[in-house]
C-alpha cells in the first residue's frame, strides 16, 4: 500500500495498513479461486474473519478521531462506514454469492482500502496530535489497554 508520505511510520496506521495488506492478500486468493469456477466460501469466511475486527478498530479509532478533529467530511468517513456495513452484509452469507457478485465486492473492497490508504490515513497523519493518536489507539484496541 501507500509508502509515499511516511504515514506508516505511525504505529496505528502501520497496524491498520498491515491489516489492509492481509485483507488484500486474502481477496486476491478469493478472486483467483472464483475465476477458476471454484467456490471460494472458505476463503470468503477467512476474509470475513480478517475484516470484522479491522472494521471495529477502524471505526472506534481513526474514524471517531477524524470526526472529533473535523476532517471526517473531507475524507468520506460516513461513506467508508457505509461500505463497512455493506461488506458485513455481503460476507454474512458467502455461499449465496455468484462469481460476478464476488468480483464486484472485491472491486469495492479494493477501492475502499485505496481511499483509506491514499487519502484518509495521510490526512490523519498530518492532522492528528500525539494525544489524538493515543486516544485512537486506546479506543481501537481496548483489550490491550485494560
Amino acid at each position: 500500500m501507500c509508502e509515499f508520505c511516511g504515514c506508516r511510520s505511525n504505529p496505528e496506521i502501520a497496524r491498520l495498513g498491515a491489516e489492509h495488506d492481509t485483507i488484500q492478500e486474502i481477496a486476491e486468493d478469493v478472486l483467483a479461486t472464483a475465476s477458476q469456477d471454484s467456490s471460494p466460501v472458505e476463503l470468503l469466511e477467512k476474509l470475513r474473519r480478517a475484516v470484522e475486527p479491522h472494521v471495529l478498530g477502524e471505526e472506534a479509532g481513526v474514524f471517531t478521531q477524524a470526526r472529533m478533529v473535523g476532517i471526517s467530511q473531507n475524507y468520506w468517513v460516513d461513506d467508508l462506514e457505509d461500505d463497512h456495513r455493506r461488506f458485513a452484509e455481503i460476507l454474512s452469507d458467502p455461499s449465496a454469492l455468484s462469481s460476478s457478485e464476488i468480483e464486484s465486492f472485491l472491486d469495492d473492497l479494493h477501492r475502499h482500502i485505496a481511499i483509506e490508504e491514499y487519502d484518509l490515513f495521510p490526512a490523519l497523519f498530518r492532522t492528528l496530535s500525539d494525544a489524538d493518536w493515543t486516544a485512537v489507539e486506546r479506543r481501537a484496541t481496548p483489550e490491550e489497554n485494560t
